[in-house]
């Protein structure tokens, strides 16, 4: 038996690495009906993130979210959220009882809640993975691994 029925996580998944591998394995674990919130690339214009420009796009990073799962677990329902407004979404959805975020995404997380508590809705419960640092002693990151690429010009 699952800890929580529907658990829910989110971001961009570029260039699937540990860190995201962890996430995902995480809620996998803990969570009967897992929900990804997983940024389209619409979105990704809207915002400013590092090397975006060369940012996996929607369906490639999609397939290898959905890939890893199926190979941790069947017994996981996946749903792949495309919206741009993920925090609004999550703090409307009503069956959610828990999120997975990193240590760097946990004060995504605590906005959430903010915004279940001003819809009426119960606080989420908040599981916080460790980060996963390489063997060279930095954070693992897509960010890392997009300046790495760039700079051998290598593609992932």
């Amino acid at each position: 038996m699952k800890q929580f029925s529907h658990i829910g996580l989110g971001g961009t998944f570029d260039r699937l690495h540990e860190g995201h591998k962890l996430l995902l394995d995480i809620a996998a674990h803990y969570g009967q009906f897992v929900h990804i919130g997983l940024i389209s690339s619409s979105y990704l214009k809207e915002i400013q993130k590092k090397y975006s420009k060369i940012i996996q796009s929607y369906q490639i990073r999609k397939k290898k979210v959905e890939n890893h799962l199926l190979t941790r677990s069947t017994n996981n329902l996946i749903s792949i959220i495309d919206t741009p407004k993920m925090d609004q979404k999550l703090a409307s959805e009503g069956d959610l009882c828990a999120l997975v975020v990193s240590q760097e995404t946990c004060s995504g997380a605590n906005a959430i809640n903010h915004l279940r508590t001003t819809h009426g809705r119960s606080k989420l419960t908040i599981i916080v993975i460790p980060s996963v640092i390489r063997a060279d002693g930095t954070l693992e990151s897509s960010t890392r691994l997009r300046i790495e690429e760039e700079s051998t010009g290598s593609t992932t």
